[in-house]
């Protein structure tokens, strides 16, 4: 896949042409990692947009079980399918927002269950194989291996919170002490699983972006310009 510069606009943002080569063989994986609350959600789904690609996010399953709702999502018959032959039940979860349904599923039996976490890794690496997508996820830098360009965005906490706040629809004070517990969570149970702290993946990353004073719109830019670059030199 090359990304084309075709033109400046007149609000200074560059417009990009998308081109696919004649060997299909070839694919463009993008994977996003965060600090909770830097934007890899809204990110990944307007760089996807733009590029005419898929979307994947392992971080998505998680709240989707939180909230209540997973069986209402697309890939639920082929998650329930993959949970029944590791004998892992999903639970039935009824938090208000986001942030608590990440919050509470942590402390399930499945949400700390390393075959849960298998299998989500699985899946994302099944769907890097098979066609051009932005896969965004904590662990999506370290854990896809198939993948073209990694990036790793961060940001100052009161932001993070105040953008948290926003979505959930609570004070940016309960917004940063959820934020906290999250990430304590996360990085004690990764460390477990996995064995590294995920927040060390900004090391491996191929483009590190600090979110706090720019849009969502400039992020996706900051990206497409780097893949330029990359799938030039390859």
């Amino acid at each position: 896949m090359f990304l084309k510069l075709t033109n400046y606009n007149h609000n200074h943002r560059y417009l990009f042409l998308l081109v696919k080569p004649n060997n299909t063989s070839t694919m463009t994986v993008i994977s996003i990692s965060e600090k909770p609350g830097a934007g890899s959600s809204t990110t990944a789904k307007l760089l996807a947009k733009k590029l005419g690609i898929k979307h994947f996010s392992p971080g998505r399953v998680f709240k989707d079980i939180g909230l209540g709702i997973v069986k209402k999502q697309y890939y639920y018959p082929l998650l329930k399918e993959l949970c029944e032959e590791k004998k892992l039940e999903i639970p039935l979860l009824s938090a208000t927002n986001d942030s608590n349904a990440v919050t509470s599923f942590w402390k399930t039996p499945l949400g700390k269950s390393k075959e849960l976490h298998n299998i989500l890794d699985e899946l994302s690496n099944n769907l890097a194989r098979k066609d051009n997508i932005v896969i965004d996820g904590k662990l999506a830098v370290k854990l896809v291996k198939k993948s073209d360009l990694r990036v790793w965005l961060e940001a100052s906490l009161q932001i993070r919170a105040k953008r948290t706040s926003k979505r959930d629809s609570i004070n940016q004070q309960t917004a940063e002490k959820l934020i906290l517990e999250r990430e304590e969570k996360e990085r004690k149970e990764w460390q477990k699983i996995y064995g590294f702290d995920y927040f060390n993946q900004k090391e491996e990353a191929d483009l590190i972006i600090n979110t706090s004073k720019i849009s969502p719109e400039q992020i996706v830019e900051k990206i497409i310009s780097t893949l330029n670059i990359q799938t030039s030199r390859n």
